[in-house]
């Protein structure tokens, strides 16, 4: 019956909302029920009820174990790939729809061939990318288009999105992409597919037009693009790899714009984010702690999954066992966390991107932590910043209390007041 429960209340809410790509209708849902909060009580129920060592769910064919401690989330993310293994039978039957190559699902010699690519070009150990005057380049140019003077006030999701996805088309392949929406299209159409994993055929037909029309952009290089900026080797399937980033480039946004919820939700941490903002500098610790923190409120990777590679003897289980760790669940734990329900930046303001050890994972952790780890908060505070410096936001839709925030916030709903301030110079 625990099985069934977890299955139902944590397993099929994760899946349905969409773990590649959202749901509107399912995300909807899921903020009007606070779906993500029931999941979290029930593993705390569980918890007192076994424990806090792994739970092995005997799930027919798959059986899975169900991570109930911080610190065997810190000791399965930093044994990857072996004897923990990213590449998931479930993960890569999601991720073969869209990007079969991808590092992700690939085997330990192959990862440790396509790795390093992904390293470079998206400069994982630094925490500003060489390329970054030229990224807030684009980011102000593309949100001043949307923060226009003209009159309008509301900001929501698709105006965003649509501002959003200019950027990361133009940072990840070039200037020449501004306009490819057909690529995101495609992109998207895969994604849905993605979702379906298992349970649908691979469109070949669909996947070889996106891979040529990426391909395409790849060859050009262009100058100020990470395709331009990473290495040159065709040997590693650049379309898998660079079709990651256009992907994960979806969930940041969203993550951005529930930053902006959680600002406006706040009115001190907003000042002090318009304040950095205005300062003009590319270093913004107090933007970045608000942007982690909108991650551990609301994690965009609900679930990181993993896969033993040998018999483990603690708990006895086979390879081939798949690992669950439920982010909501360690990051809104109230039991072991004091601010689980509240926004608290200070956490993040040593610098760490993850903090293992309490569970804390926004970008997971260890050997196979995101190696986007460091860009995707750089482009996320650049355009927080770009909008804090242009306008005065206030949060229309919906309302948040500061001292019990959602366990759920769906980013297609939000709506802000976004007037032109006096401070952006016109």
């Amino acid at each position: 019956m625990d099985t069934l429960k977890v299955l139902t209340s944590v397993v099929l809410p994760t899946f349905g909302k969409g773990v590649i790509i959202r749901r509107p209708a399912v995300e909807g849902l899921a903020g009007r029920f606070n779906l993500d909060l029931s999941a979290v009580r029930l593993m705390q129920k569980l918890r007192r009820k076994y424990g806090a060592s792994p739970l092995l769910l005997k799930i027919p064919f798959r059986p899975q174990l169900l991570l109930l401690g911080a610190k065997d989330v810190e000791f399965v993310l930093s044994r990857a790939p072996q004897p923990f293994s990213p590449a998931t039978k479930e993960k890569r039957a999601a991720l073969n729809h869209l990007e079969p190559g991808n590092v992700l699902i690939s085997d330990p010699p192959r990862r440790a061939q396509t790795r390093p690519y992904h390293e470079a070009a998206l400069a994982t150990s630094e925490r500003h990318h060489p390329l970054v005057s030229r990224f807030q380049a684009v980011i102000d140019e593309e949100i001043e288009r949307i923060i226009s003077a003209d009159g309008r006030q509301e900001l929501d999701w698709p105006l965003f999105a649509a501002a959003w996805f200019k950027i990361v088309r133009r940072l990840v392949l070039g200037d020449s992409a501004r306009e490819d929406e057909g690529l995101t299209d495609l992109l998207n159409h895969l994604r849905s597919r993605s979702n379906w994993a298992f349970f649908l055929r691979k469109d070949r037909k669909l996947l070889e037009e996106f891979q040529r029309i990426v391909q395409r952009y790849a060859d050009r290089s262009e100058g100020g693009s990470l395709v331009g900026f990473g290495p040159k080797d065709q040997s590693i399937n650049p379309p898998s790899q660079i079709a990651q980033w256009l992907f994960a480039f979806d969930p940041a946004g969203m993550a951005t714009f529930r930053t902006l919820a959680l600002l406006a939700t706040y009115p001190e941490h907003l000042a002090a984010a318009q304040a950095e903002a205005l300062a003009g500098e590319t270093e913004r610790p107090l933007t970045r702690a608000y942007f982690l923190e909108a991650l551990r409120l609301w994690p965009t990777t609900p679930a990181i999954l993993r896969e033993t590679t040998t018999e483990i003897a603690v708990p006895k289980v086979k390879e081939g066992t798949g690992l669950i760790i439920f982010t909501p669940f360690f990051h809104r734990d109230d039991a072991n966390l004091k601010c689980a329900h509240r926004m608290e930046p200070s956490i993040w303001l040593d610098g760490d991107d993850a903090l293992p050890l309490k569970g804390l994972v926004p970008f997971s952790a260890g050997p196979a932590m995101c190696p986007a780890h460091n860009l995707v908060p750089l482009v996320a505070t650049m355009a927080i910043g770009a909008i804090l410096a242009r306008a005065s936001i206030k949060l229309t839709s919906p309302t948040m209390a500061p001292s019990a925030l959602p366990g759920t916030l769906d980013h297609f709903a939000l709506k802000f007041d976004a007037r032109r301030s006096t401070s952006s110079g016109t």
